[in-house]
């Protein structure tokens, strides 16, 4: 199968999740009387009920989240997730190939991937300055030689350059890396697979969406967003939530999978926070901002950071953090903050509070 199925919507909206967020909303605004800090980004928060089950559960609540921002290299998630999702159709595919050599495999992708992939996002069929060569995945660039199995057929994996691009997209969130990861994917797979998925809708235009290569390699596609106007790089918090939410819960992507589609993107996550551009809720993670304090771990981030078109810096970040003592796992998500200390300490207060008040501590 070229696409995956819909993925399933794991959020359940949770009233005890939203009157904790409303309560910690009040709470940031008396914290934070002065400083000018507004409380209108839109943010996504969950938390993870029975992790250790096949079947997690999340208690959901967000604030302006159906809204479409600019969310800058916080998209490069939905490049991760596609390279990711191609690498398991192609495994799927040259499990039937008769011959394991490089230019038959690649020459039979193309021939069987190519034009479900241009129809899956018509788009960029008529776009001015998009050609063909922008719309599909390159094979060569993306995937090493495959390796025959025993039990016949082919298996593929990334080729060591493009596994580095990945990484370097993600982990240090590298423009340059980002760019090759794109090129070599394809608006229309990526897009195109958004859109199976369920985490884009091409009639509203509501959703995760990612058509430019942080370079001017490809000239941008754009959709419309709340605060940047027509926008390359763009996503609602909800959509986002619910792409971390398939990460932590992990079947439905990995039970396709025998290489672990939502494994590896942890991993990536996880080295983002611990050796990369980790999360702006992170303790002295940034000079003068104060952070989400003691007593959380922020395990998994992909924070963003862009210029919008009206001036100033906006940032955001999609963050799976974990409750020290009773080891209890949430999802934050959050975009459209300006880029200024205070506006991240009155962030990661209303953050550490919500989770606080939805745990019942004072």
């Amino acid at each position: 199968m070229l696409f995956p199925d819909p993925f399933p919507d794991l959020l359940t909206p949770d009233l005890g999740m939203a009157a904790a967020l409303t309560a910690a909303q009040a709470q940031t605004a008396v914290t934070f009387p002065a400083s000018g800090v507004n409380l209108d980004s839109p943010l996504s928060v969950a938390a993870v009920n029975d992790p250790t089950t096949a079947s997690p559960s999340f208690s959901y609540a967000g604030f302006r989240d159906t809204e479409m921002h600019f969310s800058g290299s916080m998209l490069k998630v939905a490049a991760m997730l596609a390279a990711f999702e191609l690498r398991q159709s192609a495994n799927d595919f040259a499990l039937t190939e008769g011959s394991c050599a490089s230019a038959v495999v690649f020459a039979d992708l193309q021939a069987a991937f190519d034009q479900n992939i241009r129809n899956a996002a018509p788009r960029f069929l008529t776009e001015a300055g998009i050609t063909d060569s922008m719309r599909v995945p390159k094979y060569p660039k993306i995937f090493g030689p495959p390796q025959g199995l025993a039990s016949g057929g082919c298996s593929m994996s990334f080729s060591t350059a493009y596994a580095a691009a990945v990484r370097g997209m993600i982990v240090p969130s590298n423009n340059d890396q980002a760019s090759t990861s794109i090129q070599a994917l394809g608006y229309s797979w990526i897009n195109g697979l958004l859109s199976k998925a369920g985490l884009f809708d091409q009639n509203t235009d509501q959703g995760i969406w990612l058509a430019g290569t942080f370079t001017g390699a490809f000239p941008p596609v754009r959709v419309p967003s709340v605060n940047d106007g027509p926008s390359a790089q763009a996503t609602t918090t909800i959509d986002m939530a619910q792409f971390l939410a398939l990460l932590v819960e992990g079947s439905t992507l990995d039970s396709r999978s025998v290489d672990g589609i939502a494994s590896d993107m942890r991993d990536l996550l996880f080295d983002a926070q611990s050796v990369g551009d980790r999360s702006f809720m992170t303790t002295g993670a940034r000079p003068g901002i104060s952070g989400i304090g003691s007593g959380f771990t922020i395990t998994h981030s992909k924070i963003g950071l862009g210029g919008l078109l009206a001036g100033g810096v906006v940032a955001s970040e999609a963050t799976l953090l974990s409750h020290d003592d009773t080891g209890r796992q949430f999802i934050v998500v959050w975009q459209n903050l300006p880029n200024l200390n205070d506006r991240h300490n009155a962030m990661s207060f209303m953050m550490r509070r919500t989770l606080m008040n939805f745990l019942g501590i004072p």
